[in-house]
């Protein structure tokens, strides 16, 4: 009976996996729709509708049914060229089909009717996601690659959609959805889990300067209400990443961030930063490994930064006239200086703990992240992606950044590690 219960059981987790795959491919793909119609407005039936990515050639054909219709599901986001063609008919090439992450394209398409062979090419036709109903927003390459970021976290792009904030959470800054708990969000990454579910964020949290290389980023859907079965798990928004794959054609880049000290502002008391700078380098690169059928992308960035705080180490106001106040000696003096306590307070650590909380604190910031995306399409109605995401992040100092504490009260951050398949 045991063994029974097992195969059983076994065989019952065999027969869900499909329903799981489907939900995952569901959320990293969209689909292409429409109605085919002749120029009286009669419908256009076994019409075959072929659409074309442009940056890999991956085609998926689909003959319209007996009233015109047609539904290409599962297509990877990216720019496609719709052609339709049937006898008696005109051939249509519907251009500059650009299909999002979660979207459901609903195209009119009209065939002319023509005796000779005859292509009629549009380039201008409305787009409508007629399925879609939930409140949502779909950030593009164009608004990720274009968008000015301090810091380049793609977070802080979501505060673009309506309804979305970054507040003070449990572990840092926390994505909210009108003011829910970050605990209620889903994140996901190429259709995976990225959820650190203790702190209710994004794996790698608000402490990492970076978790996902920006430019690795092809595009997210943001849903902040009213999301669809397919995401499951949520009970606040969703956002869902999807990061960019190779193409038919190798492309790379190379960028290079600086902030030094002498080109900063001042901190909000008005006081300069201290040995302040923060370079953050990396680059790109993609292309095929098999033209048409297996494409590689890859990712790096680097964050090398320091900064120094003065803390206990500077006078809080106006300095105490005595060197080594205590309160045996001087307790009405401590009372009303803000800078005699601070001398009370460092010479007791020293004296009693031996700990020297009167020192500078440095905050050096090492962060790596880096991703690799696999793509190998084997026919047009079977297709595998693998993707992997690495992030380093070892930032000293980092647990609490508040001027009236000590060296001690600052904790290392690091190092931390995020590996993501």
């Amino acid at each position: 009976m045991p063994r029974a219960r097992m195969l059983s059981l076994a065989l019952m987790a065999c027969l869900g996996l499909p329903g799981v795959v489907w939900a995952q491919a569901q959320a990293t793909t969209g689909a292409i729709q429409g109605l085919v119609t002749d120029p009286s407005g009669a419908v256009v039936a076994e019409a075959k509708v072929e659409a074309k990515n442009l940056d890999t050639n991956f085609v998926r054909t689909q003959d319209t049914d007996t009233y015109g219709r047609f539904v290409l599901l599962q297509m990877p986001p990216g720019r496609y060229t719709v052609r339709v063609s049937k006898p008696g008919f005109a051939t249509l090439v519907q251009e500059a089909v650009v299909l999002t992450v979660g979207e459901a394209l609903n195209l009119a398409l009209t065939m002319k009717v023509s005796a000779v062979e005859e292509t009629v090419t549009v380039t201008d036709t409305p787009l409508v996601d007629s399925v879609r109903t939930e409140a949502s927003s779909t950030l593009n390459q164009i608004t990720v690659s274009n968008t000015p970021i301090l810091g380049r976290k793609f977070e802080d792009l979501l505060t673009l959609t309506p309804g979305v904030s970054i507040v003070q959470g449990p572990d840092g800054d926390e994505i909210t959805f009108s003011g829910q708990r970050g605990v209620f969000n889903n994140i996901s990454l190429d259709g995976g889990d990225y959820n650190n579910g203790f702190f209710g964020e994004q794996l790698g949290g608000q402490r990492a300067a970076i978790d996902i290389t920006l430019e690795a980023v092809r595009e997210f859907q943001v849903v902040a209400t009213g999301a669809s079965a397919e995401f499951g798990r949520t009970a606040g928004g969703v956002v869902n990443v999807i990061t960019k794959s190779g193409t038919n054609e190798v492309h790379g880049s190379v960028f290079h961030f600086q902030r030094l000290e002498a080109l900063s502002a001042n901190t909000s008391d008005g006081k300069p930063l201290t040995d302040f700078h923060r370079e953050q380098f990396g680059g790109t690169i993609g292309g095929p490994l098999i033209k048409d059928k297996m494409f590689l992308f890859g990712a790096f960035e680097q964050i090398i930064a320091n900064l120094t705080r003065a803390n206990l180490s500077e006078a809080i106001g106006a300095p105490c006239p005595v060197a080594t106040p205590t309160l045996a000696a001087n307790e009405a003096l401590i009372n009303t200086s803000a800078d005699c306590q601070r001398r009370a307070l460092i010479d007791f650590f020293k004296n009693r703990l031996r700990q020297d909380e009167g020192q500078p604190v440095q905050h050096p910031i090492r962060n790596s992240a880096a991703l690799v995306r696999y793509d190998w399409l084997f026919t047009p109605r079977h297709q595998f992606s693998a993707s992997y995401n690495f992030d380093r992040s070892n930032n000293e100092n980092q647990t609490f950044d508040v001027a009236t504490y000590g060296n001690s009260a600052n904790g290392i951050e690091g190092p931390s590690k995020i590996n993501v398949l």
